[in-house]
């Protein structure tokens, strides 16, 4: 399943990065997410990484990301991803 503009509008500035963990209440396979890039000033490149799962007893799976503003200057994001099909 994709998704787009998933979760709440975080601006980072450059060299700025932020911890992500989002779920769907169940476990839905393995998922990856990036930064869903909004209205960037001028250029705008944001790197994902340290994707991580955790799966709970209760079949619970939540999903963790990073998302780092490599710049050039300032900008908004949240997410975007999906599933391996």
């Amino acid at each position: 399943m994709a998704f787009n503009n998933f979760g709440p509008l975080i601006f980072l500035a450059q060299g700025q990065h932020v911890n992500w963990w989002y779920s769907f209440g169940g476990d839905r396979g393995t998922q990856f997410a990036s930064a869903d890039i909004k209205r960037p000033n001028g250029k705008a490149v944001h790197l994902a990484d340290q994707q991580c799962k955790q799966l709970d007893n209760d079949g619970i799976a939540t999903y963790f990301v990073t998302i780092t503003n490599r710049g050039p200057g300032g900008c908004w994001h949240n997410l975007q991803g999906g599933g391996m099909s």
